[in-house]
């Protein structure tokens, strides 16, 4: 999507967007981030002697896959957006395309361990129970694996 800088004016010029976008789901780590909603967006553009200084935020709902228990669950998020894109880089100084900036902002937002929640409780290792929903059976031994050595010792 592009953002109309004709009425921006000579450098020192102000413009404020406020809009909704729809913007395509992401693929981030080989794993598909889903926008449930049209991104609300809040920005004001500032025109400099060399860039066009874009800062503002943006509303987004997603839904991502907890990395504990692999169900899907719903985050929304208040990202803050301060970007600098140099007049150099631009192919038309009329127009911002602002779906770069946006998409960069929203992957820069998620998690780096996303969870449903604090106390997610994840997925039994030997048997695959979703331990959020109930209890399994399985007897889970933990053993430092430098002193497994000391379990002979009491085998006698």
């Amino acid at each position: 999507m592009y953002i109309n800088l004709n009425d921006l004016g000579d450098i020192g010029g102000k413009k404020n967007v406020s809009m909704e976008i729809e913007i395509a789901d992401l693929n981030f780590r080989d794993q598909e981030v889903e926008i449930k909603d049209d991104i609300k967006l809040e920005i004001e553009i500032y025109h400099t002697s060399d860039s066009f200084l874009v800062e503002g935020e943006m509303e987004v709902n997603l839904i991502l896959s907890c990395s504990r228990c692999l169900e899907n669950y719903r985050s929304s998020a208040l990202i803050e957006i301060s970007e600098e894109v140099l007049k150099k880089d631009m192919e038309d100084l009329e127009k911002l395309f602002i779906d770069e900036i946006i998409v960069d902002n929203i992957i820069l937002s998620l998690p780096i361990k996303p969870l449903c929640s604090e106390d997610c409780k994840g997925l039994c290792p030997q048997c695959g129970q979703d331990l959020n929903e109930a209890e399994c059976d399985c007897e889970i031994e933990s053993i430092d694996p430098r002193l497994e050595k000391l379990k002979e010792f009491y085998d006698d």
